[in-house]
């Protein structure tokens, strides 16, 4: 597909497109035990033991590719006039409590740096979003079918009063 494919289907079918309500959500069906499973205790205790696994992902060379990568991408939305919309995804508190704070320093910089330099790019700190508590997690970073219908309503809601 071309940039000019892609551009029209953004336009025709997603700018039309309108999320349930939470409530139209079907969370009683057949595999519903699946999709909305809630995190076990030990899952939350795992949380720091899961987030200790990043400390020693360091990466210089890769950091510094997809900051590029993601460079080339901004450049194209704003040589086509599509405004970009980032977001970090959502977690629990105890993940965020666990997180090794110099590698979420170096995001939150890199992703100011390239806000600054694609004046038109937003970014959604999904870390500070208020109203999802622990039963709309899978586990400590990854959301349940009710916890995404939830986050699902607030893009939709913000994109709405963009």
């Amino acid at each position: 597909m071309s940039v000019e494919d892609y551009c029209k289907i953004f336009r025709e079918e997603y700018l039309s497109f309108k999320l349930p309500l939470i409530e139209q959500f079907d969370v009683t069906g057949v595999h519903s035990d699946n999709i909305l499973r809630l995190m076990t205790f030990n899952q939350k205790l795992g949380a720091r033991e899961r987030i200790d696994k990043w400390a020693n992902r360091n990466y210089p060379e890769t950091r510094d590719e997809n900051v590029q990568i993601l460079d080339g991408y901004l450049t194209l939305c704003e040589q086509n006039r599509i405004r970009p919309i980032m977001f970090l995804p959502p977690v629990t508190e105890g993940y965020k409590k666990h997180f090794i704070k110099p590698m979420l320093d170096e995001f939150y910089y890199l992703v100011r740096q390239a806000c600054k330099k694609h004046p038109s790019a937003i970014f959604i700190d999904s870390w500070k979003l208020q109203g999802l508590s622990d039963a709309d997690f899978w586990d400590v970073d990854h959301l349940n079918i009710q916890g995404a219908a939830k986050f699902s309503i607030f893009l939709n809601d913000f994109i709405e009063r963009l």
